[in-house]
């Protein structure tokens, strides 16, 4: 595994299930972290958890993604703890389930604000202070979403595949100041929130006998971890403006075939 001793990692969303995960991961490798999000109880309950298992530094921060002043006020706070910030990892974000005709400005602009909006200010407010101190990683967690939709979600969609674009956009104007930007976009992930939304059976089905996958199984949240540590690591050194979607295989398949009538 690629060390990341002595990096200051920034993790968004980091209170529970993707962002908690890609907190710790990055933490075993070495990382000091600084967390971000919402809740600060869930931040804290993530940190404790580092704590028990790693020897390396960990602060809470809470903050919100989608306003301007939060944005600075945490990152002037991580530097002040941590003196820089190598690793910005944006995880953050929100869904709004709803049929496309019945979308509200509202629930648009929320979806857009935290999984879009929110990316970019991170982004750059991070990356002024990455050019001072020699460059740095950033990766962006989008979505499978981003290249095909995932039932009534619209404005899911667009934020994700609006982070693959932005990444790509990033990565190529900061290159020049040795800032890389990628992304990572999971597909089903045994997370939490899954198995509360759905029956003892279905998760039986998810985790077992996915059809809808190649490889019949939903995804972990530490081999989403992992991909994002790679990509924040030195193992990515010539590695900037891709996407690597962890999704156990389902954008290989078009599942057209599967279908068909016997």
């Amino acid at each position: 595994m690629d060390s990341l001793d002595g990096q200051v990692a920034l993790v968004t969303g980091a209170g529970r299930g993707i962002g908690a995960g890609i907190a710790l991961e990055l933490a075993t490798r070495g990382a000091r972290v600084a967390l971000m999000g919402r809740t600060e109880s869930a931040l804290q309950e993530s940190a404790e958890l580092i704590r028990v298992r790693t020897a390396t530094q960990v602060s809470v921060h809470p903050g919100d993604v989608t306003d301007e002043h939060s944005v600075e006020k945490v990152i002037d706070a991580v530097l002040q703890r941590h003196a820089r910030i190598d690793v910005l990892v944006n995880n953050a974000g929100i869904v709004d389930q709803a049929q496309f005709l019945d979308i509200g400005l509202a629930g648009w602009n929320a979806i857009i604000a935290t999984n879009l909006t929110g990316v970019f200010l991170m982004t750059q407010r991070v990356a002024r202070r990455m050019r001072t101190t020699g460059g740095g990683s950033v990766v962006n967690i989008a979505s499978i979403d981003a290249y095909g939709t995932d039932g009534p979600q619209a404005s899911y969609t667009a934020a994700k595949a609006g982070v693959v674009g932005l990444t790509k956009a990033a990565a190529t104007e900061l290159a020049p100041i040795k800032v890389r930007v990628n992304s990572v976009s999971p597909g089903w992930v045994h997370t939490k929130m899954v198995e509360e939304f759905v029956t003892a059976d279905a998760m039986k089905y998810l985790l077992g006998k996915f059809a809808r996958v190649p490889m019949q199984r939903l995804v972990e949240i530490n081999e989403v971890a992992r991909a994002v540590a790679f990509l924040a690591g030195p193992g990515s050194s010539a590695i900037t403006g891709i996407d690597v979607p962890v999704d156990c295989g389902t954008l290989s398949n078009l599942f057209v075939f599967e279908t068909l009538p016997t």
